[in-house]
């Protein structure tokens, strides 16, 4: 018990020193206190189920895009391997020509249905997401109201998804005849290996703050929610780099050849999951978050000042006024003003 004593009085004086420090561990203790890893798990599902419909309803929707672009399919699965590196396409994902033979079959059975089943994972990070803000009973919407904000927040996160994409490859491209013409060699690969970490940074940000606002809506200030996309976009990052070296350990494992991508997906979904838990937890737990509960919480608590109503004060006094002169019941409010401002003044004194 001593040793455990003075472990904790360490602890609680580093908390003290370092904010940073005190910040992690709330974010840490908050991510236990709501169960973290089990809304990870709920949304870990939902999104499995949902994948592959709103993959494929992209492609349907692309494949008509590609009649005024061209590149838009490879925009689409580059933006798609952004997500999760060798995901379509290569010796190991989803083969591309599985996709684009299922596409066309989305129109037919109806992109409503197929868009209703894709929410599924949206539906699971908005439940998620309120309970790790702690967001009340009352202000959750209704099933109309939380399908719309599934479809516009489904919307956003696709747009900026592709959007990032084709800034990056407009970019390389731009860059690429420049870096040759200056024979920079190494320092350019380098250069270009910076540059699309900076841009996933950006775009992952981004994205990290689109679901907290647009799903979620918590009463946090938006420099909470920055910081918190900003670390879960840096963690994601990380992922993504390590997932290369994941698929590669595993493309000749006997379970990988069992299940496929799927397993990887299943994994990479998880743990993608986490982060985005553990992000809202460190956006709910910063200091300024902490200050306007806190502020809120005291406005809700203070009593309200009493209320006169002066018309009740005078039941006898009539309603109706005489022609030219000013009702009772005005002249009645208009007096008792007076004699309270009086009052005031004499208590000054």
């Amino acid at each position: 018990m001593p040793v455990l004593d003075t472990v904790k009085e360490r602890v609680a004086g580093v908390r003290e020193r370092r904010p940073v420090v005190d910040h992690l561990v709330r974010a840490v203790e908050h991510y236990g206190q709501v169960n973290g890893s089990a809304l990870a798990a709920a949304v870990t599902y939902f999104a499995f189920l949902s994948f592959f419909p709103i993959l494929a309803l992209a492609f349907a929707i692309f494949g008509q895009v590609t009649e005024v672009y061209e590149g838009a399919e490879d925009t689409l699965v580059d933006a798609a391997n952004s997500v999760l590196p060798g995901l379509v396409g290569g010796d190991s994902g989803v083969p591309l020509d599985t996709l684009q033979s299922a596409a066309p079959g989305i129109f037919s059975v109806g992109i409503l249905l197929t868009l209703y089943s894709g929410l599924g994972w949206l539906s699971g990070m908005r439940a998620a997401l309120m309970a790790i803000f702690e967001e009340p009973e009352r202000e959750r919407p209704n099933f109309v109201f939380g399908k719309l904000r599934d479809v516009l927040a489904l919307l956003a996160l696709g747009s900026i998804l592709v959007t990032s994409v084709a800034v990056s490859g407009v970019a390389t491209k731009v860059l690429t005849p420049i870096m040759e013409w200056l024979d920079l060699g190494v320092v350019a690969e380098g250069f270009f290996w910076a540059l699309a970490i900076g841009l996933g940074l950006a775009a992952n940000t981004l994205l990290f703050f689109a679901f907290f606002r647009l799903l979620a809506q918590p009463n946090t200030p938006s420099r909470s929610l920055w910081s918190g996309s900003l670390l879960g976009a840096v963690v994601f990052e990380v992922l993504k780099q390590l997932s290369t070296f994941l698929l590669k350990a595993t493309a000749e494992s006997a379970a990988f050849q069992a299940f496929g991508i799927a397993l990887i997906l299943m994994i990479w979904i998880n743990y993608t999951s986490r982060v985005v838990v553990l992000a809202a937890a460190w956006a709910h737990t910063s200091p300024e978050a902490r200050a306007l509960r806190d502020a809120n919480r005291v406005a809700d608590q203070m009593p309200e000042g009493p209320r006169i109503d002066l018309a009740a004060a005078a039941p006898g006094v009539l309603s109706t006024t005489p022609a030219g002169g000013t009702s009772p019941k005005a002249a009645f409010a208009a007096g008792a003003a007076s004699m309270l401002g009086l009052v005031a003044l004499l208590r000054r004194r």
